[in-house]
């Protein structure tokens, strides 16, 4: 009887081992090594941006490197700290179906507020999870423009006063100067920002600019400075409050025309009074 047991068991042994050493084929071991996967990758132009405040545009793809389609994948485009985008392009876009090699991209364009390397992050992902990939674009911010700029106060002949009275006008005058700089400055324009004791009348600028405004605000045309360049402007404005202190003050800003990154300001205090 023990005998016949050990040779049983013997005999179950080597057919595990016939099975196990034979070779499996068919549809079902063919699913299981199929895979869901995908690659990101991502390109800006251009690489290497001269001043702060100039575009550039970031393009990220989601290519299907997967043996089966992918569906519903959210391809996305982030800025880092510091980097923001540039009109209403969407950052983020759905695709309902990639299939196998396909692939699918996304434009759009940012600007940096300071000098250094930058990062726009790009991702992917299937709305199951199943298959997911990222990447970021690095681009180099070389320097600022020498925006300097100087802001004085003189009465409506252009003589220097320094007193103005209620309900009198008045004229800032603005002078910005790309000042030893080494390259054309991105195009720029200049914001006013009136206290409530001051009101808007009119402005003008030399070398074809103009300024257009009301009340406590005003804002000039585009322009472009080349190293050393100034840009002139004067700004007429109205007393019409005095304040408890009699001092007032304007602030003008120089900022990108196209993402309105503030590059220069400069203030001017005016001293006011009632009329005699």
């Amino acid at each position: 009887m023990l005998r016949n047991r050990i040779t049983l068991a013997c005999a179950t042994f080597a057919l595990l081992a016939v099975l196990a050493a034979t070779p499996v084929t068919g549809e079902e071991t063919d699913n299981d090594c199929r895979r869901l996967d995908m690659e990101v990758i991502c390109k800006v132009e251009p690489s290497r941006v001269i001043l702060v405040g100039d575009p550039f545009t970031v393009t990220a793809t989601v290519r299907n490197t997967g043996d089966l389609a992918l569906s519903n994948v959210v391809l996305a485009l982030q800025g880092s700290k510091g980097v923001s985008q540039v009109g209403t392009q969407p950052l983020k876009i759905t695709i309902p179906s990639l299939g196998v090699g396909e692939e699918r991209s996304i434009t759009c364009q940012f600007v940096s507020n300071s000098v250094g390397e930058r990062r726009v992050n790009a991702s992917a992902r299937e709305e199951r999870g199943w298959a997911a990939a990222g990447c970021y674009c690095g681009v180099l911010i070389k320097g600022l423009p020498a925006i300097q700029l100087e802001m004085i106060d003189v009465d409506i002949n252009r003589q220097p006063k320094g007193i103005f009275e209620m309900g009198e006008s008045f004229i800032y005058i603005l002078k910005v100067e790309n000042d030893v700089g080494t390259a054309l400055t991105p195009d720029l324009k200049v914001v006013w920002t009136l206290p409530e004791t001051l009101e808007f009348v009119s402005g003008t600028g030399d070398r074809g600019a103009t300024v257009s405004g009301s009340g406590r605000s005003a804002e000039s045309s585009s322009f472009v400075l080349r190293p050393n360049q100034v840009q002139n402007f004067e700004l007429i404005v109205k007393v019409v409050a005095v304040p408890q202190r009699n001092l007032t003050q304007a602030r003008a800003a120089v900022v990108t025309a196209q993402g309105s990154q503030e590059l220069a300001t400069e203030t001017e205090s005016t001293t006011l009074k009632n009329a005699r």
